[in-house]
This record gives C-alpha cells, sequence and structure tokens, in this order.
C-alpha cells in the first residue's frame, strides 16, 4: 500500500531557516523542503510516496539502538490510517532523534505525518 509522508515544521523569527532545515535533513536525508512564507513564521514542508523517503530516519533509529522505543510510541499513537510523530529540532540539529510533543517543544516540532498503511510503515521504521 502506498505511504504518502508530510513533513512539516515551523521556523520561528528567532531561528535561522537554514539551521531548520540542515535539522531536518540531519534526520530524513535530502529531501526538498518547500518554504512558505506565513508572516512572522516560515513553514518549511516536504511531501513524498513511499516508505523509502524514511530510510534515513530508519537507519538512525537503529545507530541509535532506540526501535523498541520508537516502536512504543509509534504504536501508541498510530489510528488507523495515519501516523503522526514530532521530533525535536534541536536534537535533530545534532543528528539525534528525540520525540517531541508539540507543547514540550518551545521552537516547535518537525512533525512527520503517514498516511496510509501504518502498521507497514512502523515496521518499516523499526525492523
Amino acid at each position: 500500500m502506498d505511504v504518502e509522508v508530510t513533513v512539516r515544521t515551523t521556523v520561528n523569527s528567532t531561528e535561522c531557516i537554514e539551521k531548520v532545515e540542515r535539522a531536518v535533513r540531519n534526520v530524513l536525508g535530502e529531501i526538498r523542503l518547500e518554504s512558505i512564507n506565513q508572516g512572522d513564521v516560515i513553514i518549511l514542508e516536504s511531501r513524498s510516496k513511499g516508505l523509502e523517503a524514511l530510510s534515513h530516519l530508519r537507519d538512525l533509529l537503529r545507530r541509535m539502538r532506540i526501535r523498541d522505543a520508537a516502536h512504543a510510541l509509534f504504536t501508541k499513537n498510530a489510528q488507523e490510517n495515519i501516523l503522526s510523530f514530532g521530533l525535536n529540532k534541536q536534537a535533530a540539529y545534532t543528528s539525534r532523534i528525540s520525540f517531541s510533543h508539540s507543547r514540550e517543544a518551545p521552537l516547535g516540532p518537525i512533525q512527520i505525518t503517514l498516511e496510509g498503511d501504518a502498521a507497514s510503515a512502523i515496521r518499516f521504521l523499526c525492523k
């Protein structure tokens, strides 16, 4: 089943857009990011199809040895056809994965949403 991957994060007025782009790419690889200006914030967004778009993230989960923790979080957050989770931008800037809730991250998370077969996406990321 096809999975659509959406990555979205805000660039606040106190942040450097290049550093936020680097944070996103450090955890997701060389993805194409579109910049949407919304006044005092800029939204960075990427859309792609297929689980291969998450290969870099899967490799980081493996290298950091946090696949079991990720599996538990993903399973808890998954709905029928949607899996959504946030990553801390500051940790991502250093190529580390730290799961985040929007209320916990003062700068806002890197929000990743997968639409399609959530169970297959969890298996792909955590195998």
